[in-house]
C-alpha cells in the first residue's frame, strides 16, 4: 500500500478533525458546496499525510500540522472562489432590472421628478430588486447610515405621494 492510500485511510479515520479545519475556515454544513469542501480537505489531507511521511519520520506533530494546513488551504479557496465571483458578477449586464417605464406604470402615484438620483436608485435596486444597502452603500460611496435615514425619508415621500 502506498502512502497516499494510507493518508486516505488516516483521513477517514481522522475525519472530525477535517471537520474541524472547515469549521474554523466558516465554512459550515448549510453550505450547498459544504460536502465539495469536505472532499478538497479529504484529497488535501492524503497528499499532506503523504508528503509530511516522506520529509518527517515523526508522526506525533502531524495532526497539527495537517489541520492548520488544510484551515490554510480551505480560506485559499474560499478567496480564490470570491475572486472569481467577483470578476464575473453580473452586475453590468443585470438582466433582472425592471426598466423604469414598467416601474413608473407600476408606481404612477409616485412623481419621479421630486426625486433625486439616490432616491430613484433606492427606489429601484433596493425595493424593487431586494439589493440590501450596504451593497448600494459601496456602489454609491455613502455609508449605510445614511442610505438608511434616506431610505426613511424616501418611504415618507412614497407615503404622502400615495395619499395624494
Amino acid at each position: 500500500m502506498n502512502e497516499l492510500e494510507l493518508g486516505f485511510e488516516d483521513a477517514l479515520q481522522n475525519q472530525r478533525l477535517i471537520h474541524g479545519a472547515l469549521k474554523r475556515a466558516h465554512i459550515y454544513t448549510t453550505r450547498v458546496d459544504y460536502e465539495d469542501y469536505f472532499q478538497e480537505a479529504m484529497i488535501n489531507y492524503a497528499q499532506t499525510y503523504r508528503q509530511y511521511v516522506q520529509n518527517n519520520g515523526d508522526m506525533t506533530k502531524f495532526h497539527k500540522y495537517v489541520f492548520q494546513k488544510l484551515t490554510w488551504r480551505l480560506i485559499d479557496m474560499l478567496r480564490q472562489e470570491k475572486r472569481y465571483f467577483d470578476f464575473h458578477s453580473l452586475e453590468e449586464f443585470d438582466f433582472q432590472r425592471v426598466p423604469e417605464e414598467s416601474v413608473a406604470e407600476k408606481l404612477d402615484f409616485v412623481n419621479f421628478s421630486e426625486l433625486t438620483k439616490l432616491d430613484c436608485a433606492i427606489l429601484q435596486e433596493h425595493f424593487i430588486e431586494g439589493h440590501p444597502l450596504v451593497i448600494l452603500a459601496k456602489r454609491y460611496n455613502h455609508t449605510t447610515r445614511a442610505l438608511r435615514y434616506r431610505r426613511d425619508s424616501l418611504l415618507k415621500k412614497l407615503r404622502h405621494m400615495s395619499e395624494h
